[in-house]
């Protein structure tokens, strides 16, 4: 569906953008121009507002893959409400009503039913609302409690909750205000040069940051969104065929699909932004040799996406290098030929804390500065490197091992694809690596080159080859079932 074109509505969200051009577009071929989203956001929130939706109040709102996402967006922008999104599958139903269930304008109240981890997540941002659905044309909401006994009217009050699991897997979820929202779209957007005419192809979930942050930033700067339902390559490729689109988004197993499947970037790309997960060399090297201009970044929900981006140039230069922090973004990190330490991160985008019933800000940060599990280190330059994470390095023998940099080095091997590095028990070493990976090689060879090229700590013990990794339903690496298939070959070491 296309949306854009016309003079989009009047709040927080649209108002800095004052051009024309542009839509919004999905891929049953609807065509809405900003102001035709204006309206339906304006109709959205007067029905939120009957319904008893006020500034500050949180609406759990489920977001599927498609325009209603983005009406919900600019209604409750409009409202200064606050949305925080789940994906479509978390909720079955509305949640127990502890006040009571709103439907106004002749909409259908729904018996509740919902799933033990959405009223977890009510409880620990202390939602006021839920929403049954994104994708109806009136649904059902519903009053789930009271909010925060504080006062919620701040000068830069919360725009957008977000889930991240965070670096020990507990649930958290950040708390962005505008200010954080406004600060990241206009940096990523000068950074990657969105403007109005351009054409955002999104095939990312709409809520997760990676994808949810695309419709700000095309709202901002007047730009187009092309909206799919989930990855699908055929799709992509007849959308490249047809359609100008200049920027995408892809985590790397969306970018190994396309080249796997011959698919070519449209002349019109100016960016592939392939982020979510690290990109491997090979991958790297693969997608620029056949012309995908790659853009490498590095973020994360609490900073609303990134933080630093840089252009993939192809042979001798390495995908953890990714680029000066955006402007006005401070890096606290070792130095390149250092230790690496986990970074810390200070700037406009760094969230307002980490969710809380009473929406206290500062939850997580100390000073300001946001505290990551990623190590990294800067280079005289000024570029960063990201070189894994802290609870993901592995001690062999005494000795630090980072599976990012075994993998960055495995990529040099012949015949490998993409390669992923797990740590095993191991009743002398402590530990021991074991490798998966995708390409011709033969895990003998493999073995043979690891040897050769590999010092001790570093070298795989265990080699697991497969048509494919395990993946999440985000596209991403599923580390978890890659640590399951490594435990498993080696058992009896």
């Amino acid at each position: 569906m296309i949306i854009g074109g016309g003079h989009p509505g009047e709040d927080w969200l649209a108002a800095p953008w004052h051009g024309g051009g542009g839509a919004a577009v999905s891929a049953a071929g609807e065509h809405w121009s900003y102001a035709d989203l204006a309206g339906l956001a304006d109709r959205r929130a007067e029905w939120l507002r009957a319904a008893g939706v006020r500034p500050g109040q949180v609406v759990v709102c489920p977001i599927e893959a498609g325009p209603q996402a983005l009406v919900m967006q600019h209604a409750l922008a409009r409202l200064g409400a606050v949305l925080l999104p789940i994906g479509p599958r978390r909720a079955t139903g509305a949640p127990p009503a502890r006040r009571s269930q709103r439907s106004p304008r002749g909409t259908q109240r729904s018996d509740p039913v919902v799933t033990s981890d959405l009223g977890a997540l009510i409880d620990m941002v202390g939602a006021e609302w839920t929403c049954r659905s994104a994708g109806d044309a009136a649904p059902v909401l519903c009053a789930t409690g009271d909010g925060p006994r504080d006062d919620a009217r701040r000068a830069d009050p919360p725009a957008l909750i977000v889930r991240t699991s965070g670096s020990s897997g507990r649930p958290r979820a950040a708390m962005l205000s505008r200010s954080n929202v406004l600060a990241s779209c206009g940096l990523v957007n000068r950074r990657l040069g969105l403007a109005a005419g351009d054409e955002w192809l999104c095939c990312l979930p709409l809520y997760h940051v990676g994808g949810l942050a695309i419709g700000y930033r095309c709202a901002l700067a007047g730009a187009a969104i092309r909206l799919h339902a989930g990855f699908d390559t055929a799709a992509l490729a007849e959308d490249f065929a047809r359609r100008r689109v200049t920027h995408l988004s892809l985590v790397p197993p969306m970018l190994a699909a396309l080249l796997d499947g011959g698919v070519a970037p449209p002349p019109s790309l100016r960016v592939a932004l392939i982020g979510g997960q690290a990109l491997s060399p090979a991958l790297a090297r693969r997608a620029d040799e056949a012309g995908w201009p790659v853009y490498v970044t590095y973020g994360m929900t609490e900073t609303f996406s990134q933080v630093a981006t840089v252009r993939y140039r192809g042979a001798g230069a390495s995908p953890t290098n990714v680029g000066a922090p955006l402007p006005g973004v401070e890096v606290d990190c070792a130095a390149c030929g250092e230790a690496p330490r986990p970074l810390r991160i200070r700037g406009p985008m760094v969230m307002a804390g980490y969710a809380n019933p009473r929406r206290r800000p500062g939850d997580g940060l100390v000073d300001g500065w946001l505290m990551t599990s990623d190590l990294g280190c800067r280079e005289s330059d000024g570029s960063l490197h990201i070189l894994g994470r802290a609870d993901d390095v592995l001690v062999i023998g005494g000795v630090n091992v980072l599976p990012l940099q075994v993998e960055e080095r495995l990529a040099q091997a012949p015949g490998i694809g993409q390669a992923a590095v797990s740590g095993v028990a191991h009743a002398v070493w402590g530990q021991t690596l074991a490798v998966c990976y995708t390409g011709a090689i033969r895990p003998a060879d493999l073995d043979g080159w690891c040897r050769a090229h590999l010092p001790g700590p570093e070298r795989p013990r265990i080699f697991i080859r497969r048509p494919a990794l395990p993946q999440l339903p985000s596209g991403k690496v599923d580390r978890s079932a890659l640590r399951d298939l490594a435990a498993a070959e080696g058992t009896g070491l």
